[in-house]
């Protein structure tokens, strides 16, 4: 298994941000929360990604 370069703590704060943001977001406008938990999730999949191949390049 490789290492991670974020702690998994991480990953559930980022995910409830998302969440409640969206809520937020969707007791305004009715569908745009959802579009903003696809474009946030997307968003944070490719940094979280490109950060753990950074670091296992040179922690690896």
């Amino acid at each position: 298994m490789a290492k991670q370069a974020l702690p998994t703590w991480l990953y559930v704060v980022v995910a409830t941000i998302i969440a409640v943001t969206a809520f937020g977001i969707a007791q305004v406008a009715d569908g745009a929360g959802m579009i903003f938990v696809v474009l946030a999730t997307t968003s944070w999949t490719a940094f979280s990604v490109s950060h753990q191949r950074r670091w296992l390049k040179t922690h690896g």
